[in-house]
């Protein structure tokens, strides 16, 4: 089992999938595994944002949910992707979340060698737009699910409270003149100084607290030349709020901070926070197999899509949530180990029927 799923971890992590790469070919290697376990696979959704889903038999069953792409690699990396030592697997990935996939795969695949109802639904899009999944809460198999794990990492501990997100972009207009006379032009660069120094107390007090609001000036850019006065300037910012703030609110207190400033603003992403029952049967009987108490996620995932259709969802997945996005992310091969022991008991305490909720 060990050897199984480290095998198919690592051939997920050779099939780049992030925003720059076609997702066809890491959905092609889910979809030809699954299909080798004896589930029926399809590929749903639009063409930009395809999904799968797996199921084996029509009954009522749990549904492992994880997402396939990654974000990109990044630099500074000290460890080479796939690599093992010391129990870990490196790699972009193996935390967020592809350690979770191979584990659903292979998890799936035992449920049938036992006759067990199981399905797998697998996204091509969470880290951008969570457009894929969308497909997949029309599907019948979501709707008449038993329970729905959804295994963003967080540390093999049931969630039920996660934040909100309102990714947004900020752009400035300026007019260019030579850097030598910039009395001729307006600096877009400088009035994008102006509109994130109104905001700067939010992202500094973001370094320090991870329960309130956070903002995170993720990327800018702004002019083209370095003897140029910049004539447009874009940065895009990323906040996650708690409840009781709606994506409303964020964008209230950003208008209201920025009043005064010349900007357009336009908003990428809005969802909003969510909260399940941490005492529903599902989380209840993850924390009793796992010995773990339920906690809160500071990331946004797509259980709250699943639960507008069917309530019965948790958050639990293998990997540290701190090491997601980071350089020399890895997940220890034991909690891969633990979270395929997990599925394999949910399948088929789902069969001896959880309580309903």
């Amino acid at each position: 089992m060990r050897d199984d799923i480290v095998r198919t971890l690592l051939d997920l992590l050779d099939i780049e999938s992030d925003l720059n790469h076609d997702p066809g070919p890491v959905l092609s290697y889910a979809k030809h595994r699954l299909q080798d376990a004896g589930l029926r696979v399809k590929i749903i959704g639009k063409k930009e944002a395809p999904a799968i889903i797996a199921t084996y038999r029509e009954d009522p069953s749990m549904i492992f949910s994880g997402h396939l792409d990654t974000v990109p690699m990044g630099h500074g990396w000290t460890r080479r992707q796939g690599e093992k030592e010391d129990g870990r697997i490196y790699g972009r990935g193996t935390v967020d979340m592809k350690g979770a996939c191979a584990a659903m795969i292979e998890a799936a695949s035992a449920l049938v060698d036992e006759d067990i109802p199981i399905a797998v639904a697998f996204t091509s899009d969470e880290e951008e737009q969570m457009a894929s999944i969308n497909s997949v809460i029309r599907e019948p198999a979501v709707k008449r699910a038993k329970g729905i794990i959804v295994g963003e990492p967080t540390g093999l501990c049931p969630a039920y409270r996660e934040k909100g997100v309102f990714r947004f972009s900020l752009t400035t207009k300026g007019k260019a003149a030579h850097s030598s006379q910039p009395w001729l032009g307006e600096d877009a660069v400088l009035k994008m100084y102006y509109c994130l120094s109104r905001l700067l107390d939010l992202a500094e007090t973001s370094r320090q607290e991870s329960t309130g609001i956070t903002m995170c000036f993720s990327t800018i850019r702004g002019g083209i030349k370095n003897n140029v006065v910049a004539d447009r300037c874009t940065a895009e910012i990323d906040i996650r709020f708690p409840l009781p703030y709606t994506p409303r609110d964020i964008q209230e207190i950003i208008v209201n901070r920025l009043g005064g400033e010349s900007y357009r603003i336009d908003i990428d992403c809005a969802l909003e926070a969510f909260e399940f029952d941490a005492l529903s049967p599902l989380n209840l009987e993850l924390s009793k197999f796992l010995g773990a108490e339920p906690i809160i996620v500071p990331y946004a995932t797509e259980a709250p899509r699943f639960a507008s259709v069917n309530p019965k969802v948790c958050i639990c997945g293998p990997g540290n949530p701190e090491l997601a996005h980071a350089i020399d992310e890895y997940v220890e091969i034991r909690e891969l180990e633990r979270m395929y022991e997990l599925l394999i008991h949910m399948g088929r305490k789902a069969q001896e029927q959880l309580p309903k909720q």
